[in-house]
């Protein structure tokens, strides 16, 4: 079983369970105000509220639902090979995100009396840290390397592996963002696009109809290096 399978059929339920009993449970108990803080201001004080009833099932109905989108995509076909591991990491790396700000957010309330407002201060600004990781990892030009396989890696971190002997060809391409709908990571055409600006890139087709556009400085030095690395 794959570390993305695990988390959408065993991690991810068990914690969103868990974050659930706990929460009604306080809420039977009386320890969470009524109404429940549900969003924070610029300074860090809740302004926004919602009875505990409704925000438990809320919570409930929605992570009940993301679960749910997350078992689909894990059970469909595999026509597009190379968009849906992408699409299972992101969703389920967002998805373990949105649960610990909502679990934090709900803890942070537990005790507190109905008529207070809970003021986290400037802590809120931690949730931009996975943006920001996002958008810095995401900006760079990625890195190709045949080992075995060839690896598609932004920044140390390698996002895709594909085998050589699926590979059709390998070629120098000029990409924009237009062609793909933006800048970053783009999917269109039955294309994977790592672009993180216009100009020159390399194309690799793949034999079950997909390819994979890789913005990068000199690729013809990696075409030569590919063709020497593969010759025979």
């Amino acid at each position: 079983m794959t570390s993305t399978r695990l988390a959408i059929y065993l991690i991810a339920p068990v914690l969103t369970i868990a974050f659930l009993v706990g929460s009604f449970s306080l809420g039977s108990a009386g320890l969470l105000p009524d109404p429940v803080a549900i969003h924070w201001g610029v300074s860090g004080q809740a302004d926004q509220f919602l009875d505990l009833n409704s925000y438990l099932w809320l919570v409930t109905i929605s992570f009940v639902s993301y679960l749910s989108g997350l078992v689909a995509l894990e059970a469909s076909g595999d026509t597009a090979k190379l968009l849906k591991p992408l699409m299972k990491s992101l969703l389920v790396g967002l998805f373990f995100f949105i649960l610990l700000v909502v679990t934090t957010t709900t803890m942070l309330q537990a005790g507190l009396d109905t008529d207070e407002s809970l003021f986290i201060g400037q802590w809120f600004l931690l949730v931009l840290i996975p943006v920001a990781i996002m958008v810095w990892l995401f900006s760079a030009k990625p890195s190709l390397r045949v080992r075995g396989n060839l690896e598609i890696g932004l920044r140390g971190l390698v996002l895709l592996t594909v085998p050589l002997s699926a590979i059709e060809s390998v070629s120098r391409i000029n990409v924009q963002a237009r062609d793909y709908g933006g800048w970053g990571l783009r999917y269109a055409s039955n294309t994977l696009a790592f672009i993180p600006s216009s100009g020159a890139a390399i194309l690799i087709k793949l034999d079950w109809g997909e390819a994979i556009a890789v913005r990068m400085d000199n690729p013809e030095d990696f075409v030569a290096s590919y063709q020497l690395e593969t010759a025979g």
